[in-house]
C-alpha cells in the first residue's frame, strides 16, 4: 500500500456517496448486532460456530458430488437385471 493512498481515497469520496453509504448502513444495521467488547460465547461466537458447521457440510457435499458417476442415478436399461430371473420353462 502506498503512503497516503487511504487518505487520498477518503478525500475522493463525495458527500453524496457518504450519504448513500450512511443510508445503507442504517438500512442494514439492524441485522448486525455486535457486542463491544466481544463476549465469550456471545453472538459472534455463535455465528462463527454455525458457519464452521456449514463449511463442513459444504465440503462433504462437494466431495460427494465429485464421486458421483455420470448417469449413475438413472434406471438401468441393460440386460443385467433380466439375467437374474429364472424362466418358468427352466423350472419344469
Amino acid at each position: 500500500m502506498q503512503p497516503r493512498s487511504l487518505l487520498k481515497f477518503l478525500k475522493s469520496v463525495s458527500p453524496a456517496q457518504i450519504r448513500a453509504m450512511q443510508m445503507n448502513l442504517a438500512k442494514f444495521s439492524r441485522h448486525f448486532l455486535y457486542s463491544h467488547p466481544a463476549q465469550p460465547m456471545g453472538l459472534e461466537d455463535l455465528i462463527w460456530r454455525m458457519l464452521a458447521g456449514k463449511l463442513v457440510n459444504i465440503k462433504l457435499h462437494t466431495r460427494r458430488s465429485q464421486r458421483v458417476v455420470k448417469e449413475s442415478r438413472s434406471l438401468c436399461t441393460c440386460d443385467c437385471k433380466r439375467s437374474n430371473f429364472t424362466s418358468p420353462a427352466l423350472l419344469s
